[in-house]
């Protein structure tokens, strides 16, 4: 068997919204003290990847994007073999795929419960192409997690389809049904049926919600809301003046908050997860809030718990659920441009890279 650290790989390196994207030579980095060394099996193209790409999202060119990443292990720093979030050892091939931000543990955020707004983290897919947060990014050969990073391992058997988002869209579903609560005998309503949406539905509907309506006005994705167990419909639907008790609002429009807030029940639960990006203000309708007794969060990325928890969820799954199917396409990556206009136009709620195989071992 080669050694990895001869082989020479590659990364896709975003240099900006007017030039697009680059093939670069990607060595496979070297891990410091506590640093892990991942080879990416699957990455897939999250939406706010797509804003960066489309300049309606702010971030540091040039750089490496993916943060919806499967890998298998092949080295690690000096120090303490890594473990994973239940505090196993981790060993050079298991699968896994990792938290979001790899947080200090230390500061205000983190001992706060927010170790994803960490003071000092470090943003997988979101860093500049410099120095030690240079290979963060999963649209690559390899990827460098950084001390502080929570890994789950991932079941040989979930596909890469469904285990990719674990490590955005699936583990915020999971901090948001945190925040919501049970949706057990609930009346649950989704606005936006990207694959966000469609997950927190799926996960509602598991858990015994007594309905679920994904509202969302593209008809095309309203197959995709039926498949996971909900009603799906382009507008808030009028049942005789029946509220929800829950919404999960995951379309980031504002235009959508003065035709639901009338629609919430005593005491119902909000949780905004969608406004990820510039958008006008939302007119929220104060005195309903306050007189409704109405619930209101933000849901930003997770907890490492809550990454556990929707590994844990999609193993219970079946390895063809419908939200496999989100992922239209696989790409590799040097037919990017394909996959970025797969992604823009074809309505497709994700495509993916599998990086393949490294080139031969150099020398």
């Amino acid at each position: 068997m080669s050694d990895p650290s001869n082989e020479l790989g590659s990364a896709l390196v975003v240099t900006g919204p007017a030039t697009g994207w680059r093939m670069v030579p990607q060595p496979m980095p070297e891990p410091g003290p506590g640093a892990v060394v991942v080879r990416v099996e699957a990455a897939t193209v999250c939406a706010s990847d797509l804003h960066t790409l489309h300049g309606r999202r702010g971030a540091p060119c040039p750089s490496v994007l993916g943060h919806e990443t499967v890998g298998r292990i092949v080295a690690w720093g000096t120090g303490p073999s890594p473990r994973d979030t239940a505090g196993t050892p981790l060993h050079v091939g298991d699968r896994v795929a990792w938290a979001v931000v790899a947080a200090c543990g230390t500061c205000p955020p983190c001992r706060g419960g927010l170790p994803q707004k960490c003071l000092a983290g470090s943003k997988y897919g979101h860093e500049p192409l410099e120095g030690v947060r240079a290979w963060t990014g999963g649209f690559a050969t390899w990827v460098l997690l950084a001390p502080g990073t929570a890994i789950v391992r991932l079941p040989e058997a979930l596909p890469a389809s469904l285990a990719a988002p674990a490590s955005c869209a699936t583990a915020t579903a999971m901090h948001a049904w945190r925040s919501l609560g049970t949706p057990a005998g609930r009346r649950v309503v989704v606005t936006g049926a990207g694959l966000l949406g469609l997950t927190a539905a799926a996960i509602a509907r598991q858990r015994g919600a007594a309905e679920v309506v994904v509202i969302d006005p593209d008809t095309r994705r309203h197959d995709a809301a039926r498949a996971v167990g909900a009603t799906a419909s382009p507008a808030a639907p009028d049942d005789g003046g029946a509220r929800f008790d829950l919404w999960f609002e995951a379309s980031g429009q504002p235009a959508i908050w003065p035709s639901m807030l009338p629609r919430l029940a005593l005491a119902a639960r909000v949780a905004v997860v969608g406004a990820v990006f510039p958008a006008p203000a939302a007119p929220v309708d104060l005195e309903t809030v306050v007189r409704r007794c109405l619930s209101i969060t933000g849901i930003h990325n997770y907890a490492p718990a809550d990454l556990a928890e929707a590994v844990a969820w999609l193993a219970t799954l079946a390895p063809d659920h419908p939200l496999g199917d989100a992922v239209g396409a696989w790409f590799a990556l040097d037919d990017h441009a394909r996959a970025l206009q797969v992604a823009s136009t074809s309505g497709a709620l994700r495509v993916g890279f599998r990086p393949g195989p490294t080139t031969p071992p150099r020398g």
